[in-house]
Order: C-alpha cells, then structure tokens, then sequence
C-alpha cells in the first residue's frame, strides 16, 4: 500500500465531482427550462453519482488506515488532515500533489453547495408561484385546503 493509491483515490473523486457539477448544471438547466423529463434523468444519474462518491470516500478511508499501519502512524481518526499532518517526513513527494487534488475538490464541492443553494431557491419560488396560482383559482376561502396541500 503506497500513497500513489491515495492519490489515485482523490482522483476519482475529483472526477466523480466534476460529473456531480455538469449534471447540476443540467438538472438546474431542465428545472429553469420545466423540462420534467430532463429533471428525472439528471436525479436518476445525481443519484449514481453520490454512490460513487460515497464508495470512493469509504475507498479513500480504507485507503489511508492501512498506509498508516504500514508506516506505523498513530491517526486520531483517518482523514486526509491527520494523514497530511502524520504522514509528511514519509510522503513528501507526494503530499504537493495531495493539496493540489484536494484544492481542487474543496473548490468543486463549493460550486456544488453553491447550486445547490440556487437550486433550492428556484424551487421555492416555483412553489409559491404554484401556490399562488391556486389561491386565485380556489379563492380566499379555501387558504386552509391550499396551504396543507402546496
């Protein structure tokens, strides 16, 4: 077990994440476009995307717990700061590449967030206009049968 696999890690999470921010564009693309089909692909394959991300984290983990019992590094807990902070006098060559890739995923994590958070406000609008809508269709004294179902 060497660094090199760690780094191979990162990278498909790299990768995976790169995937994670197309298809938020084009999910946040379908919504704004109320292209239902498109929507229903882009969860079905946001969905995909998060297992992946999900097994390569549990890869990552497993990853870095079996370089510290090879190195004998005492890791509070198997992440990449305390295998940066433990590890540099074994893997200084490899620790560049290491902040590199992790820069990289923290600045794609940000944008996800940040769409995420886009997402979220176009969807609530969309809701109130919906709600809205109704309430001029139904009329004032259905509010109570609205609000429960909206």
């Amino acid at each position: 077990m060497n660094p090199q696999l760690l780094l191979t890690s990162l990278k498909v999470q790299d990768d995976n994440l790169d995937e994670l921010v197309d298809l938020l564009e084009n999910k946040k693309n379908a919504i704004v476009q109320n292209n239902f089909a498109a929507l229903e692909l882009a969860v079905s394959e946001e969905q995909k995307i998060l297992k992946n991300i999900e097994r390569e984290e549990s890869n990552r983990i497993k990853i870095i717990k079996e370089i510290a019992g090879l190195y004998s590094m005492e890791l509070p807990a198997p992440s990449m700061d305390n295998f940066i902070l433990h590890g540099k006098k074994h893997f200084a060559g490899e620790l560049k590449e290491i902040h590199k890739i992790r820069k990289s995923i923290a600045f794609k994590i940000g944008v996800v967030t940040r769409t995420n958070a886009q997402l979220k406000h176009v969807i609530d609008f969309s809701r109130n206009m919906i709600k809205e809508t109704i309430m001029m269709i139904v009329g004032p004294n259905k509010r109570s049968l609205v609000n429960k179902r909206v």
